[in-house]
């Protein structure tokens, strides 16, 4: 058997530590003292945890899906926090434009992205408006990103994203990603999960298959909320809506979005009655942070969550 020989400073730090229960024993108040015998000493406050976002865009949600889907994990969120199932995209409805105008608050004749493609295309560049990842990044803070849409790279310059990943392998592994990268750290977090898009392109929005997609989506997210520090503020929205096999038109079904905020600062719950807009998830994710996106923009801090009811 193996011992390990107490040092001489171990020994003396044992006696100054007999000393002070001693001393503290004395008192027999139990309190810790300063050398001044009688003076409590001031125990600093342990500080507030630093805020935290997470962004979780369900791509092609449609907002009155929820109620028809298994979702479980959207509809409990919800419940703890504030949402409307009247939250309107922009135009056109579409994937990039809608993410872009997400992201940015701005609308897509200022961000420019008023076109949509199936994949990445670095000819094209990154968007060039101030948005969530670069105000937060100049700001200090750690801006992570996970899609399951490689085109929506074109939003997460490399200046403004400590973190990129993209998987091609469905909402299970983007949940998966981003997970890992939650363990990681992050002060800012965006995910977006692609598969229900996919079902209704592929089977109609609202098909019995697009339906069974959403309940899929669902477990992913139920998963990465799970996996989230628990003073986490959590926005889940969607780009578009959408209608038969396509999402293009201004059609209500297209047009209408979820959109949900939970977290430690949301102070009314139920459901909201302002009217929220796509561009309104940028400005409230950075207002969550402490931070706002410079200059005039479409986008608003959606604040009735935020704000105590009147008694």
């Amino acid at each position: 058997m193996h011992f390990e020989r107490p040092s001489r400073a171990w020994l003396g730090f044992g006696f100054a530590v007999a000393v002070l229960l001693a001393a503290v024993g004395c008192g027999g108040a139990g309190s810790p003292t300063s050398p001044v015998v009688g003076t409590p000493v001031a125990v600093a406050p342990t500080p507030a945890p630093s805020p935290k976002v997470a962004i979780l865009s369900v791509d092609g949600l449609r907002a009155d899906a929820i109620a028809k889907a298994e979702a479980p994990n959207l509809k409990a969120l919800a419940l703890r926090g504030a949402y409307t199932w009247a939250a309107r995209t922009v135009t056109p409805s579409e994937t990039l434009p809608g993410h872009a105008s997400m992201l940015s608050g701005e609308d897509p004749k200022v961000h420019k992205f008023t076109w949509d493609w199936d994949d990445y295309k670095p000819e094209k560049g990154f968007i060039t408006v101030p948005t969530v990842f670069s105000v937060a990044r100049a700001a200090g803070q750690r801006t992570v990103v996970v899609v399951g849409k490689r085109k929506l790279q074109h939003l997460a310059p490399p200046a403004a994203v400590d973190s990129f990943t993209f998987t091609d392998r469905g909402d299970a592994d983007v949940a998966n990603e981003a997970i890992v990268q939650a363990g990681v750290g992050f002060d800012l977090l965006f995910v977006h999960f692609p598969d229900v898009d996919y079902a209704g392109h592929g089977e109609g929005w609202m098909s019995a298959a697009y339906l069974a997609k959403v309940a899929q989506a669902d477990v992913a997210i139920g998963r990465l909320l799970a996996a989230l520090p628990a003073h986490t503020t959590v926005i889940l929205t969607a780009d578009h809506g959408g209608k038969d096999r396509n999402h293009g038109p201004d059609v209500p079904e297209n047009m209408t979005v979820p959109w949900i905020v939970a977290g430690p600062k949301v102070v009314r719950r139920g459901e909201m009655t302002a009217r929220v807009k796509g561009t309104d998830t940028a400005a409230t994710a950075l207002w969550a942070l402490g931070l706002s996106l410079p200059g005039a923009c479409a986008g608003e801090v959606v604040r009735e969550p935020f704000t105590a009811p009147a008694p």
